[in-house]
């Protein structure tokens, strides 16, 4: 070992770079100096950050008058596929140019469009107009020419939102044109009716009244009494209505006792109509006023004609449907109804099926109004 490598500190007996290398190096630094200048004068120069796109500028002020509103023009649910003789409401948003061109043309001149809002509650109250009480604001629209001539069918099925399982086998079953009664007591309300109106179902609310043997049957908190004043009743009757919204009317649940009695149904008659809401009777009461005195008030009523699962094996419920159809066919209409129990439900579902085939119109509700 020479004395001059004890010397030499580790790792330095390396040679030193050849030129060629030192030459490799610098010239890799001026090449991406290089990129680097010519990015920055494309960015500084070219003054283009869409990248080359054409573009064009408009005037958005030109094609707007100073007097227009701008606003939706509709709303278009999920709405469950019904039977052929169903209108969806927004079916004219898809039409053809030519269709857009032949229809008539609105006629009001400061072009404004109203948005009907169903989550509105003055919907629901005395606030409402003529042209938006909730039976006519929420009624599920219905090609009444395609029906025109058949014998008409109204189903109300009652007693939804107090089992999850058996409403939602209620709305996955039952086409859109059969009409849904929720009680008040059931819980997710406003989830359970919100689905069952973007699937294009009427809704009811059912209010608990007195019947004969109360309290020892008692329909629940909240219910209306013969006993009770004006404005305790009032109270109760609101309690009910605000517990989900977009219904189109009520139906009773029990009370025999209070429809019998003709100050207390009155009173009640009276809130219906400041509210802008339909009656329902389900059939029960047996010496019930309610629809007499509806009727003298110009509150929009109707009164069922069978209960469909009175006996609630299928074969009897078959046979209630049966009766059901003769009815209509004799009287031109039928109004049916039926609790949520999960025999009724399949069964009337089965029912429907080849209903239009039998040369019958399954209808919601509030098409019964106009028979």
């Amino acid at each position: 070992m020479a004395a001059s490598d004890l010397s030499k500190p580790l790792g330095q007996n390396q040679s030193d770079p050849s030129g060629i290398s030192r030459l490799f190096m610098f010239g890799s630094f001026g090449l991406l100096a290089l990129v680097l200048l010519g990015l920055a004068s494309v960015i500084m120069l070219a003054d283009n950050p869409d990248g080359g796109l054409p573009t064009s500028e408009v005037d958005l002020n030109a094609s707007i008058g100073s007097d227009s509103r701008v606003g939706v023009a509709g709303i278009r649910p999920s709405i469950k596929p019904g039977i052929p003789e169903t209108t969806l409401p927004d079916q004219q948003a898809a039409r053809s140019p030519e269709l857009a061109e032949a229809m008539p043309q609105s006629t009001n001149s400061t072009d404004e469009i109203r948005v009907l809002d169903p989550a509105d509650p003055s919907l629901n109250s005395a606030a409402a107009t003529a042209s938006t009480v909730p039976f006519k604001a929420f009624a599920r629209p219905v090609n009444t020419d395609a029906i025109a001539g058949l014998p008409k069918i109204a189903i109300i099925v009652d007693g939804l939102g107090l089992s999850q399982t058996t409403t939602e086998e209620a709305l996955a079953l039952l086409p859109p044109d059969v009409t849904l009664a929720f009680a008040p007591y059931g819980n997710s309300l406003a989830r359970w009716t919100r689905k069952a109106r973007s699937q294009g179902h009427e809704l009811l609310v059912q209010v608990p009244m007195e019947p004969f043997d109360y309290p020892n049957n008692d329909p629940g908190p909240h219910t209306l009494l013969t006993s009770a004043n004006a404005e305790a009743n009032k109270a109760n009757l609101n309690w009910v209505l605000e517990r989900f919204d977009q219904y189109v009317g009520v139906i009773n649940y029990m009370g025999a006792r209070f429809a019998s009695d003709e100050l207390a149904g009155s009173e009640f008659m009276t809130e219906l109509k400041n509210k802008g809401l339909l009656y329902v009777e389900n059939g029960s009461p047996g010496r019930s006023h309610l629809n007499t005195i509806a009727s003298k008030m110009s509150i929009p009523n109707l009164r069922s004609d069978l209960v469909i699962d009175f006996r609630g094996r299928p074969s009897d419920i078959e046979t209630r449907l049966v009766q059901l159809e003769s009815i209509a066919q004799e009287s031109g209409s039928a109004l049916g109804v039926a609790s949520a129990f999960p025999t009724s439900i399949r069964s009337i579902s089965d029912w429907t099926q080849s209903l239009r085939q039998r040369g019958f119109a399954l209808v919601p509700v509030t098409t019964l109004l106009k028979q």
